[in-house]
């Protein structure tokens, strides 16, 4: 093996799309996988559903004859300050540049950035992207190890890494920002955030009944 490429796992589509081509693809195939999950517990309130979905998805592709990967988590808690949370990307800077000092075999970190997200997240995404990459590398400033970032679905918008995946693991995929809980903690799509608006998805008292994620908008 040439090392290790540490996956940033959210749960969401894009990072399933993401290990998704990890596991398949030659490019990838001399290098071992480490999965990472955080556990997000914020306003938002995703991390149940998350976590949920992170698990039933890497159960799906070790059943399903992926090849072999590692796996940790951590846990986040942190509330909003005067109204404005922590950026999701700083966060996984600061935890991925831990790791990487702890694990000096890490060559990459993967983060499931898409085409859509670079050309639909606003004016100030270039600018957060690279305030999350400097705390990477100042966090593991005192390492000599040579690790940095890759996006192995930066060239796909996230319709085509929906088309990508494959229909059984689609359905372990979450991408609501802000879910809504029902009895015994089931979650559905609030059908309102960003997220959702780019999955096609639409709030509960539009849809007639519950649903599996719609393929995003072309």
């Amino acid at each position: 093996m040439k090392g290790v490429i540490l996956c940033m796992y959210s749960g969401g589509l894009d990072s399933a799309g993401m290990l998704h081509v990890l596991l398949t693809r030659d490019e990838y195939k001399d290098f071992a996988v480490h999965v990472h999950h955080m556990h997000l517990v914020n306003p938002e309130n995703r991390a149940l559903v998350e976590h949920a979905a992170t698990l039933n998805a890497l159960e799906h592709m070790r059943k399903s004859g992926y090849r072999e990967f590692g796996y940790s988590e951590s846990l986040h808690r942190y509330p909003a300050f005067n109204k404005e949370i922590v950026w999701d990307a700083d966060l996984c800077a600061f935890m991925a540049g831990n790791i990487c000092n702890a694990t000096p075999d890490i060559r990459y970190v993967a983060l499931g950035r898409t085409k859509t997200d670079t050309e639909h997240a606003g004016h100030d995404f270039q600018g957060r992207m690279a305030r999350a990459q400097a705390i990477f590398r100042a966090v593991k400033s005192l390492n000599q190890n040579p690790s940095e970032y890759i996006f192995p679905v930066a060239q796909l918008t996230k319709r085509e890494v929906w088309e990508l995946l494959p229909p059984e693991l689609r359905v372990h995929t979450w991408s609501c920002r802000r879910p809504i809980y029902e009895g015994n903690r089931r979650a559905i799509a609030c059908g309102r955030c960003v997220s959702c608006k780019v999955m096609g998805i639409a709030p509960p008292e539009q849809r007639p009944a519950p649903s599996t994620p719609a393929a995003p908008a072309p």
